[in-house]
This record gives structure tokens, C-alpha cells and sequence, in this order.
């Protein structure tokens, strides 16, 4: 490294004005950003204990679900019914499966 630099960087202070309460404010807002994490699990906890809320998420749940399991099935089978319908007959007919051996 260059000598100049060097003794420039060695000399060089920095001047920082921090409040006098600054580390106890940081702890603070820590604590406090905390508490609402807190504030917000209580109350969804409470709010779980009540059965009309259990109920109406489960019910939302259940349906999403069912709904997007649905959906995903009607897109695998538009995509692979045709196979699954080759494959299908081969299992019942053994005729097709003979015919598809010879293939």
C-alpha cells in the first residue's frame, strides 16, 4: 500500500455526535417492534379460541384448497388423459396390450 495512504488512513478520526440516549432508544424500538409481533400472535390466538372464526378459516381453508387442487387435477388430465387412457386399456385388454407390444 502506498506510505502516504497509509499515514493518511492512520491519522484520519471520526467525529460522530451520538445522542446520549441513542443506544437506550435502539433498545427500545427492538422491545417495541417485538411487542407488536407479541400483541398480534395474542390476538390471533384469542381470537382462535372462539369458534366462529376457527370455523369460518378451516371452511376458507378447506376450500382453497379443494379448489386448487381441482384446478391443478383438470390441467394434469387435459395434459395427460390420453396416456392415462393407453395405459388404462392396456391394464383391462389384452388384446391392446398385445397389440402395443408388437408395436
Amino acid at each position: 500500500m502506498n506510505e502516504d495512504l497509509k499515514q493518511k488512513l492512520n491519522a484520519w478520526e471520526v467525529d460522530l455526535d451520538i445522542p446520549a440516549r441513542f443506544q437506550a432508544n435502539v433498545w427500545a424500538e427492538i422491545a417495541a417492534r417485538e411487542s407488536r409481533w407479541d400483541r398480534l400472535l395474542n390476538w390471533l390466538v384469542a381470537e382462535f379460541h372462539k369458534p366462529l372464526p376457527t370455523v369460518a378459516f378451516v371452511t376458507l381453508a378447506l376450500a382453497l384448497g379443494t379448489g386448487t387442487a381441482y384446478f391443478r387435477a383438470q390441467d394434469y388430465n387435459a395434459r395427460n388423459g390420453k396416456q392415462m387412457e393407453a395405459l388404462y386399456m392396456q391394464t383391462i385388454n389384452p388384446l391392446a396390450h398385445a397389440q402395443n407390444s408388437r408395436s
